[in-house]
């Protein structure tokens, strides 16, 4: 255990420096200032009479002594999530904060349309919807619930096939006016490609197999965008028929077949499953994502 003299405050705030590398990356996961940040690692490195992290262009690093005192920290942490998320079950009032994290495109498009109808339903209930690419650890309660596009393989959640996510090629009707509507030929055609990271492998191959010829106009890792930028007539792209059928600029683009769809996880950590005020937000992403009747 630690000495007396240790804040846990304090000691928050180190494993926030040593999750995100840099104090403004734990500045943002905590909602405050880097100089904030900095200041309270100080106050823990005169604390323990140690330094606890090297300063290096790349980031910060623990040191020998950072590292001993990870350990403690990440234990206690644990045992003090453990017991939050034990009290907390007890808990059966439809009433306080949820914390859902999704990607930016599930947020906007897919969720945030139907908040309305929850907050009419739940007012008891503050979601706070946390629209990043980045996975954050049900765990150590960086978020209550998660959508995920790769099903979590934790012993310790409850994982939940949401839906299915079905893409196709779309253009904005008034870039088909522009450039014509494609016969299996892209030459003359703009597209819009995602990011060239690992997560976008799928679209991407997909894209360089059945749209060959036409030029790359934009890359981006935010899906929302690339939709917005359909939208406007920049350029052919891949987009959730869900949301893409749904909007009257958008024209679907015939082509043999689709990419592989991709799959919406549901992740709640086992503990708070039951928690009143979670299974209302599970009961209600159930009811958004419920498979729509065939027309």
């Amino acid at each position: 255990m630690f000495e007396p003299m240790l804040d846990w405050d304090d000691v928050r705030f180190f494993l926030a420096i040593h999750r995100h590398g840099t104090l403004a990356g734990a500045a943002a996961a905590l909602g405050l200032d880097a100089t904030t940040v900095g200041r309270r690692l100080g106050r823990l490195e005169r604390s323990v009479d140690a330094r606890l992290f090297d300063r290096t262009p790349k980031g910060f690093f623990p040191t020998a002594a950072g590292q001993r005192l990870l350990v403690r920290a990440q234990q206690v942490e644990d045992q003090m999530n453990a017991a939050l998320r034990d009290v907390e079950g007890e808990d059966q009032r439809p009433t306080g904060v949820v914390r859902l994290t999704v990607t930016e495109m599930l947020g906007t498009r897919f969720i945030a349309p139907h908040l309305h109808k929850f907050v009419r339903r739940h007012p008891g209930i503050r979601l706070e919807l946390l629209c990043t690419n980045r996975e954050l650890d049900l765990t150590s309660r960086e978020a209550d619930i998660a959508l995920r596009l790769a099903k979590p393989e934790r012993d310790d959640l409850v994982v939940k096939r949401l839906f299915s996510i079905e893409l196709g090629l779309y253009a904005a009707r008034s870039y088909l006016e522009e450039c014509g509507i494609p016969t299996g030929e892209f030459a003359g055609h703009r597209v819009i490609r995602f990011a060239d990271t690992r997560a976008f492998q799928r679209e991407n191959d997909w894209l360089d197999e059945n749209v060959t010829g036409a030029e790359e106009v934009l890359r981006s890792d935010s899906v929302s965008s690339i939709f917005s930028a359909a939208c406007a007539g920049l350029g052919l792209a891949l987009l959730p028929g869900r949301v893409a059928d749904a909007e009257p600029l958008l024209v679907a683009v015939a082509v043999p077949a689709g990419p592989q769809p991709r799959v919406a996880w549901q992740a709640v950590h086992r503990d708070l499953a039951h928690v009143a005020r979670i299974r209302a937000v599970t009961e209600f992403l159930g009811r958004i994502f419920a498979p729509r009747p065939a027309s």
